[in-house]
């Protein structure tokens, strides 16, 4: 019998509520879809929480993309898993015990994407780089890994994603999202970042990029921008402008997306 695997990690607050991640699965349905059109992509939620509600909506709003998509959710905590069970349906949805170890509990069928939400905003610093490469080594060759944290309720929403290519995990896009039901202000987001930049985000050049995304804001409002989606959209173009390589096009601007095309920070 092989020797049990040992989860890498640590257990987190696990407290998730229903449609937290909403905004995360809708970037990607908007974003990436093209990697999910391949026979039965395999997608990993990392540290779903107290309760499978997030890695189940995931599965649901990828399947429409393709209804052959699969989905492991993995917890460190053994009681977690035994609360998913229920929900199991081999091999389109499971539940197992694992860590940051994925490539292990995998084995022979590397993902496709991974998530590891609100995961990492409690490890320290330093933990981030082997966490995310030992995550990496269970992506299939182009494939994602989406690291970031938002506010309890999804309102607002920030995160990296990573993808796999020639072999590494390289950055491709800092994200951040909102439902347009309030008047989101650029100091909210600094309060949310990804971990690798939450702990910088009042160094430079996490602070300039806030108070020139502020800057666009006021701007807008000065335009007669009062409207919180289209402020939200003047201030991007702005942002682009300032050699920011905000990603304009409508369809993502629209949703409540600024996309940034670089890391922001080293």
């Amino acid at each position: 019998m092989p020797k049990p695997i040992k989860p890498q990690g640590q257990p987190t607050r696990g407290k998730t509520a229903l449609n937290r991640l909403r905004q995360v699965d809708i970037y990607i349905c908007l974003a990436w879809r093209h990697l999910f059109t391949g026979q039965n992509p395999l997608i990993v939620d990392v540290g779903y929480g107290e309760y499978a509600w997030t890695a189940l909506e995931m599965h649901s709003r990828l399947m429409t993309i393709n209804p052959n998509i699969h989905l492991l959710g993995i917890e460190i905590d053994p009681v977690r898993v035994q609360n998913a069970l229920p929900h199991t349906n081999p091999p389109q949805i499971d539940f197992k015990l694992g860590g940051f170890n994925i490539a292990d509990i995998l084995r022979d069928k590397p993902a496709t994407l991974i998530r590891a939400y609100n995961v990492l905003r409690q490890y320290d610093e330093s933990a981030v780089p082997d966490a995310l490469a030992h995550m990496a080594d269970g992506l299939a060759e182009g494939g994602l890994l989406i690291e970031g944290t938002s506010t309890p309720t999804g309102r607002i929403v920030a995160f990296d994603v990573y993808q796999k290519q020639a072999g590494e995990l390289r950055h491709r896009q800092l994200v951040f999202g909102t439902n347009f039901r309030h008047a989101d202000t650029p100091t909210e987001f600094q309060a949310i970042l990804p971990k690798r930049l939450i702990h910088h985000a009042y160094e430079e050049p996490v602070w300039t990029f806030f108070r020139i995304w502020e800057r666009g804001l006021a701007l807008a409002r000065g335009a007669g921008q009062y409207r919180h989606r289209r402020r939200w959209c003047y201030a991007a173009r702005y942002l682009h402008e300032q050699g920011y390589g905000v990603n304009t096009h409508k369809p993502v601007m629209g949703r409540g997306y600024l996309v940034l095309n670089n890391p922001l920070f080293p």
